[in-house]
């Protein structure tokens, strides 16, 4: 099962946001938070090695939040 700290860890371990992954919150947009094209597309691939799944441009423009991408991720979508 995903969580946000999972997350937020795969981030840094990629250096991905750095400075920023620490206080990124959950609820909230990463475009909101900082988090640029370059470094979503770093974390969608991240994701996809990680969790070993598929995040098609129409999956992935929808998760906008931590959370989006936790529960997209605990749903077996």
């Amino acid at each position: 099962m995903a969580t946000v700290e999972e997350i937020v860890r795969l981030m840094k371990d990629a250096g991905i946001a750095r400075g920023k992954a620490d206080s990124l919150a959950a609820d909230q947009s990463l475009d909101e938070q900082g988090l640029d094209s370059y470094d979503r597309m770093s974390l969608l691939t991240e994701l996809e090695e990680h969790f070993k799944v598929e995040l098609p441009n129409q999956v992935a423009s929808q998760l906008k939040t931590l959370n989006d991408i936790v529960n997209h991720l605990n749903s077996g979508r």
